[in-house]
């Protein structure tokens, strides 16, 4: 399969999501899928360990049909239990979801890996500051999906809890439960990932604010045009573009 083949055929530039996806039987990059597996690692640091009363880990005691027996809960953060350090890892306690993901992998490798990465949606909320936001890209690690009854809310995409979902999860889903984003609205999800991985180190001038006082550089006067332009500014004030050269990448000067 082409490069070319990474998003589906062309349609209006208005359409959000493509009402005659090509290929509906197959899934691509950019496409949504409702009730997919999703797992919610613990935000405080604190994994719970899953442990046989004869210390073994749950899969070998669980093998040629045994049941196991009793299963300890321990706190990772205060048992002196060593995490398994096989290649198969620890079981651990997690939270179990089923919801709405955006598939973020390349098409060719949709077709022909295993498994397929894909970030969480999440409703976009009632705050209108943060909707504003979401609407124009501001957010760099929310992606904004318009709603789309019955199956999704006004919402986004978060770039920070992308995992990994193997194809065996998907491939039981109905083809009337996905859709797919129109062709305009994937290239500029490939631009928003590019955006997320690959920004430079710098501030954008378009989405940043000073983040403290100081006398900050135009990254493209230096890199370009081998050149130093400097502005002073304040905590929380809008960089602007380069007036040298239009650039909007800045970074602050050291002492």
């Amino acid at each position: 399969m082409s490069w070319n083949a990474t998003t589906p055929g062309e349609t209006d530039n208005e359409q959000f999501y493509d009402a005659v996806p090509l290929e509906p039987h197959l899934l691509y990059q950019g496409e949504i899928l409702v009730e997919v597996p999703f797992v919610n690692m613990p935000q405080d640091a604190r994994w719970l360990l899953l442990r046989t009363r004869s210390g073994k880990p749950v899969d070998e005691a669980l093998q040629q049909g045994n049941l196991g027996g009793i299963v300890k809960v321990l706190d990772s953060n205060q048992s002196k239990l060593r995490w398994y350090n096989g290649a198969d890892g620890d079981f651990v306690m997690a939270r179990l979801s089923k919801r709405p993901v955006l598939i973020l992998s390349q098409t060719c490798d949709v077709q022909t890996k295993d498994f397929i990465q894909i970030a969480p949606i999440f409703p976009a909320g009632d705050d209108s500051d943060h909707l504003a936001r979401l609407r124009q890209g501001l957010i760099i690690s929310a992606f904004w999906l318009k709603a789309n009854p019955p199956y999704l809310t006004e919402g986004y995409a978060d770039l920070e809890l992308i995992q990994a979902v193997h194809k065996s999860y998907i491939k039981r889903l109905l083809p009337s439960q996905h859709f797919r984003l129109a062709h305009s609205r994937t290239r500029e999800l490939q631009r928003f990932i590019t955006r997320y991985f690959g920004r430079p180190n710098s501030f954008d001038a378009d989405s940043d604010l000073a983040p403290r006082d100081g006398t900050y550089l135009c990254v493209a006067c230096f890199y370009l045009d081998a050149k130093v332009t400097a502005v002073a500014l304040k905590d929380g004030q809008n960089f602007g573009h380069c007036s040298a050269c239009g650039g909007r990448g800045w970074v602050l000067k050291g002492r």
